[in-house]
């Protein structure tokens, strides 16, 4: 049920026109948020002057089906998330796993304060897809999130829960390092200044701090002392000088909880299981 405050609910009573205008926030991986408005100025902490966003129709229907919604950001060399090009930021993955929160925002006119704002819609983004003139998003509800697995807890030889999860208990922070790329590297081998023993951050994860590639994520699919492989290929070569960060993944063994992350009390592994047999 979409609930409205008293002010918007008098201003919707008492007139047949008043100004109206969308809300969209973003909320990023790392937490930050992008707000931007479809309205011809600034409101509040909304900017006018960011990319303009066009959306499809949002539904409100009683149960809970997913809904999905489609929003297209026109982009142009101007238009900048940091100092990065929005085509660029969005190719590089910066919308990957963002939340948008769509509001609808009302006033009397453009020169009074606002009566208030309605929400929408809210849910992750599913899908990005970019032509030469536009980023287009689809985003699919929070309802989304009830499509879990049930049983919630699976008896198994390797550990339930994922690395720097709740159950896990670990902070990602407290094992995330930086690093400097090394000359000769390549899009996806990249020599770097760390000293860590082989296999340490394998099945982690990097992302670039500086140079072409910053804010690029990728999922490291191999470690060497001094030498990482990362999937998929990174949009540009990196240079000697860039740097990063990086956190170590987890195989989810028992004996890779106990031995790299002295995080043994939190492991939901059952290694003794005995093994699956066929009987003919």
């Amino acid at each position: 049920m979409k609930t409205a405050s008293a002010n918007l609910i008098s201003l919707l009573a008492s007139r047949n026109q008043y100004a109206m205008a969308d809300l969209f926030t973003f909320t990023l991986a790392d937490a930050s948020t992008l707000k931007f408005t479809s309205a011809q100025t600034d409101l509040g902490a909304f900017l006018a002057l960011g990319p303009r966003l066009t959306r499809g129709p949002t539904r409100s229907v009683i149960g809970v089906e997913v809904d999905t919604l489609s929003v297209t950001m026109a982009t142009s060399v101007e238009t900048l998330i940091g100092n990065v090009p929005l085509a660029q930021y969005a190719r590089q993955g910066g919308f990957d796993g963002a939340h948008l929160q769509l509001d609808r925002y009302f006033a009397a006119d453009w020169a009074t304060p606002g009566a208030g704002n309605l929400a929408m819609f809210a849910g992750r983004v599913a899908d990005v897809e970019l032509t030469a003139s536009e980023v287009q998003l689809s985003i699919t509800s929070d309802l989304e999130l009830l499509n879990v697995m049930m049983p919630r807890n699976l008896y198994q030889s390797t550990c339930i829960h994922t690395v720097y999860d709740a159950g896990c208990g670990l902070v990602a922070a407290n094992f995330t390092v930086s690093g400097t790329i090394a000359a000769n590297s390549t899009t996806t081998a990249l020599y770097c200044n760390l000293a860590q023993a082989d296999a340490y951050f394998g099945l982690g994860s990097l992302q670039f701090t500086s140079g072409p590639n910053i804010g690029v994520r990728r999922a490291v699919k191999r470690y060497l002392t001094g030498l990482i492989t990362v999937v998929p290929p990174l949009p540009s070569t990196p240079v000697a000088g860039n740097t990063f960060t990086i956190k170590p993944g987890c195989d989810k063994l028992k004996a890779t909880c106990q031995t790299k992350f002295n995080n043994l009390a939190n492991n939901r592994s059952f290694p003794y299981i005995p093994v699956p047999e066929s009987a003919y």
